[in-house]
C-alpha cells in the first residue's frame, strides 16, 4: 500500500513540478487543472474509425471539475464503446470513485420540441470536496463513416495547463488523408506501417488560456478524408467539386413534386415575366405555408427529405425547405443551386484551402445575369435575396449536377444596407419637460434587427426595447408601431413612437441647456463596417427661451467618417440636422474602433444654451 501511494504521489508530483515555473510566470491566468493526454484515431479500410482518448488530469480546485466532465456522443452512425474513470485524493492516496460505461448518464443531445433527431450523449460528472484530485479517464468511440473526422485541439479548456498532448492518426494509405496545422509549435512524426500511414503530433508545455483568449490563435489540427463513404454513398474529397458531386448525388431524385402542387406553383407565377418577381412570389408562398423544424434523422442529417414529404407535412428542416424551394423554381423554369454553408451570426469563415465537410446549414442560390439571388429558406421574415447575419459574408459550396464551386455570399457592408433615417418633433414646456414623436426608417441590416424585435418580442418587451435604446435617456414610450416592407431584396422597417421625457432640459434661473438627444454611436453601429445616418429634429421651444450665443455648426471630414451638424432657429422652432457617413476596414482593431467611436461622438457633442426669461406659469402639460 505504501508503494502504491508513493507511486501516485511521484507521478502527480512530477506533473506539478513541471508546471511550477509556468504557474508562477502566468499568475494573471489561474490554473484550475493540469492535463496530460494522448489520443489515437484509427481509420479502417471500410471507412469506419475508432477514436481512443487517455486523459490524466490533476484538478487543483472546484473550478476545474468541469475539465473532467466526459461526454460521449452517439447516434445511428456513432457509438460509445468504452469508458473507464478513476478519481484519487492526492492528499491521502485514497481512491474516491471508479466508473464504467454503465455508470454514465444518458440524455438527448437536443432538448427542443422543434428538433427531431436520434442524437444522444452519455455523460459523467466528477465531484469532490477536497483538492487536489487526480482523474484518469479512458474512452473509446466508433463511427461507421470517415466523413466526419474529429479535429484535434491540444488545449481543450480555459485555465488548464497542458504538460503534454499527443494525437496519432492511423489510416489506410489507399484512402488518403488531408490535414491542416494551425498555430502548432511541437513535433510531427510520420511513418508507413505496411498498408497504413501513421502521423503523430506532439505538443508540450502549452500556455494557459484565459477566457478572453483569441480562438484564432488556438493550436489545432484539422482533418479531412480523401476517399470517404456515408452509408452506401461513397465519394472523393480531393477538391470542392468532388464534395459537391457527392452532395448532389445524395439528393438526386428527391425533388419530385406532386402534380397538383406543381400546377399550383405554375398558377402562382402565371403571367409574370420578371425572374426576380417569380422568385419573390414563390419564396413568399414558401414562407407563408411551410414551417421550419430541425430534423437530424437519416444519413447523418445530410440527405434531404423528399419535396413530396415536405408538401405533405407542411414542414421541413433547412435541407427539406431548400430542396422544396429548388423544386418549385424548377417547376417555374428557374434553375437554382442547393448550397452548403457554415452558418451562425459572427461565425468564422471556412478553411477554403482544405476541401472538407465544414458546413452545418443549407441555402439556395438562384443564378441571374448579374448577381445571384440568395434565399434563406428557413426564414419567414426576410425578403427574397437577403440572407442576414446568419449566412452573410462567407464562402459557400454551390452544388451542381457536374460538380460545384466555392462562392461568397454578400457582405452587406455598403451604405445601402446600413442606413438609418429619423425625423422627430419635440415640444418643450416652460418647465423643461418634453413630448416627442419620432418616425424612423431602418434599411438592410438595421431593418433585420427591428424585424427580430417585432416578431420575437411581445408588446411589453418591445416597449422596453424602445425605452432602453432611445437616443434620449429617460424616454417613457406611450405608444408605438412597427411596419415591415422591402425594396426588392432590401429589408425596410418603419418605427413610430411617441412619449415624454421629464427634464428634457437642465434649467437655472437665467439659462437653459438642452440634454443630449442626438444619440451616441456604439459598437453595434460599426458591426457592418458601414453606416449612413440622417437625424432631423424640429424642437418647439417656450416663448421665454432665446439663443445664448451662436448656434453651433459642425463639419467633419476625417479618416473613415464624414459628418455635418447644423441648426437654425425660426421663431420658436429649432431645427437640427445631423448627417453621418462612415466606412471602416474589416480588420479595424478593437482599440481603433473604440477611439473612432469616441472621436465621432465628441465631434457632435455640442451644448445648446438658451437664455431663460421665466413666465408666471409653473404647471406642466406632460406631468
Amino acid at each position: 500500500m505504501l508503494k502504491l501511494l508513493f507511486g501516485i504521489f511521484l507521478v502527480s508530483g512530477s506533473i506539478l513540478a513541471q508546471t511550477g515555473d509556468t504557474l508562477s510566470a502566468a499568475k494573471e491566468v489561474p490554473v484550475y487543472s493540469i492535463l496530460k493526454e494522448s489520443q489515437t484515431l484509427t481509420v479502417l479500410p471500410d471507412f469506419s474509425y475508432t477514436h481512443q482518448v487517455d486523459r490524466h488530469i490533476v484538478v487543483t480546485s472546484s473550478d476545474g471539475l468541469d475539465h473532467a466532465f466526459t461526454r460521449l456522443f452517439y447516434d445511428k452512425l456513432n457509438s460509445a464503446d468504452a469508458f473507464e474513470l478513476e478519481v484519487t485524493d492526492l492528499n491521502t492516496g485514497k481512491t474516491l470513485k471508479k466508473a464504467r460505461l454503465k455508470d454514465m448518464g444518458d440524455a438527448a443531445y437536443y432538448s427542443s420540441s422543434t428538433v427531431f433527431d436520434d442524437n444522444r450523449l452519455k455523460y459523467f460528472e466528477v465531484s469532490a470536496a477536497r483538492f487536489p484530485i487526480e482523474v484518469k479517464i479512458k474512452t473509446q468511440v466508433s463511427s461507421k463513416t470517415n466523413f466526419f473526422l474529429p479535429r484535434w485541439s491540444p488545449v481543450p479548456n480555459y485555465n488548464q495547463k497542458v504538460t503534454e498532448s499527443t494525437f496519432t492518426v492511423i489510416y489506410p494509405t489507399a484512402l488518403g488523408l488531408k490535414y491542416k496545422e494551425l498555430n502548432l509549435g511541437g513535433e510531427r512524426k510520420q511513418e508507413e506501417l505496411g498498408a497504413n500511414t501513421s502521423i503523430t503530433w506532439t505538443e508540450r508545455d502549452l500556455a494557459v488560456q484565459a477566457r478572453d483568449f483569441d480562438s484564432d490563435e488556438d493550436a489545432k489540427v484539422l482533418l479531412a478524408p480523401v476517399k470517404f463513404a456515408l452509408d452506401q454513398y461513397g465519394g472523393e474529397m480531393d477538391s470542392w467539386s468532388g464534395l459537391a458531386v457527392w452532395q448532389y448525388a445524395l439528393n438526386k431524385g428527391r425533388d419530385e413534386l406532386p402534380e397538383d402542387f406543381k400546377a399550383k406553383i405554375l398558377s402562382l407565377v402565371a403571367g409574370v415575366e420578371d425572374p426576380y418577381e417569380k422568385v419573390k412570389i414563390l419564396y413568399g408562398y414558401l414562407q407563408k405555408n411551410f414551417r421550419y423544424v430541425s430534423i437530424q434523422l437519416g444519413i447523418g442529417g445530410w440527405q434531404t427529405m423528399t419535396a413530396a414529404d415536405v408538401v405533405k407535412y407542411s414542414y421541413g428542416d433547412c435541407k427539406g425547405l431548400t430542396n422544396l424551394m429548388k423544386a418549385m423554381l424548377d417547376a417555374a423554369g428557374i434553375p437554382s443551386n442547393y448550397t452548403l454553408v457554415f452558418a451562425g451570426a459572427n461565425a468564422d469563415d471556412i478553411e477554403v484551402d482544405l476541401p472538407s465537410n465544414q458546413f452545418n446549414h443549407v441555402i439556395l442560390q438562384v443564378p441571374t445575369e448579374t448577381e445571384p439571388i440568395w434565399l434563406e429558406c428557413t426564414s419567414n421574415l426576410l425578403p427574397a435575396g437577403y440572407l442576414g447575419d446568419f449566412t452573410r459574408d462567407r464562402h459557400v459550396l454551390v452544388t451542381k449536377p457536374d460538380g460545384g464551386y466555392l462562392a461568397k455570399t454578400p457582405a452587406y457592408d455598403t451604405e445601402e444596407w446600413n442606413e438609418i433615417r429619423s425625423v422627430s418633433q419635440v415640444v418643450v414646456d416652460a418647465q423643461g419637460n418634453a413630448k416627442i414623436n419620432t418616425e424612423q426608417q431602418f434599411f438592410g441590416n438595421f431593418a433585420a434587427d427591428i424585424l427580430y424585435v417585432k416578431n420575437n418580442l411581445d408588446e411589453r418587451q418591445q416597449r422596453d426595447f424602445l425605452n432602453r435604446n432611445s437616443s434620449v435617456s429617460g424616454l417613457i414610450v406611450q405608444d408605438f408601431s412597427i411596419d415591415v416592407a422591402s425594396q426588392d431584396s432590401l429589408p425596410i422597417t418603419g418605427l413610430k413612437f411617441g412619449g415624454v421625457v421629464l427634464k428634457f432640459s437642465q434649467m437655472t434661473a437665467k439659462r437653459v441647456m438642452l440634454r443630449p438627444f442626438l444619440g451616441k454611436l456604439g459598437p453595434s453601429h460599426l458591426a457592418n463596417k458601414s453606416l449612413k445616418q440622417l437625424d432631423e429634429y424640429e424642437i418647439e421651444l417656450p416663448e421665454a427661451w432665446q439663443p445664448d450665443g451662436t448656434l453651433p455648426r459642425v463639419v467633419v471630414d476625417e479618416e473613415y467618417f464624414k459628418g455635418l451638424l447644423e441648426m437654425e432657429l425660426e421663431g420658436k422652432k429649432l431645427r437640427i440636422r445631423r448627417e453621418l457617413s462612415l466606412k471602416v476596414p474589416a480588420d479595424l482593431e478593437k482599440t481603433e474602433e473604440t477611439d473612432l467611436l469616441r472621436k465621432i461622438n465628441t465631434a457632435f457633442d455640442r451644448t445648446i444654451l438658451f437664455a431663460n426669461t421665466p413666465t408666471p406659469s409653473t404647471s406642466s402639460a406632460y406631468e
